[in-house]
């Protein structure tokens, strides 16, 4: 008894394809939660002269992870030091209490993004 498989490289080509928009769509319900947590970090942020507001950035999406950070690299080095304190500075955090008040709604809009992305109804 002989077989014969037809279409395996049609079929290995779909799943390669599969794969790579997964990956595109992981990416995407990633930056949709990352943007929830810049907008709730960026709300509780202590506003004085929008130093630390505008500086709070989203990295890119790197081995399936991506980081919302205060860029500390220009005007708003101290944005560590308000979050966490120093030695002579009380601490006003903004990006923990964020994540804390925000975590159902960056889950709920990264759930959302994937739902869009597989064609299902909201």
């Amino acid at each position: 008894m002989e077989m014969q498989l037809e279409g395996l490289q049609e079929l290995t080509r779909h799943m390669q394809r599969m794969e790579r928009n997964v990956k595109n769509d992981e990416e995407k319900a990633l930056e949709a939660g990352a943007k929830v947590m810049q907008a709730g970090a960026q709300d509780l942020v202590r506003y004085r002269t929008g130093n630390l507001h505008d500086h709070i950035e989203i990295s890119e999406v790197e081995n399936g992870q991506i980081e919302i950070y205060v860029d500390n690299q220009g005007k708003a080095y101290y944005g560590q030091m308000v979050e966490l304190g120093t030695s002579k500075m009380q601490a006003i955090p903004f990006m923990g209490p964020a994540f804390m008040r925000d975590q159902l709604k960056i889950e709920q809009a990264m759930a959302n993004s994937l739902r869009q992305s597989l064609g299902l109804s909201l």
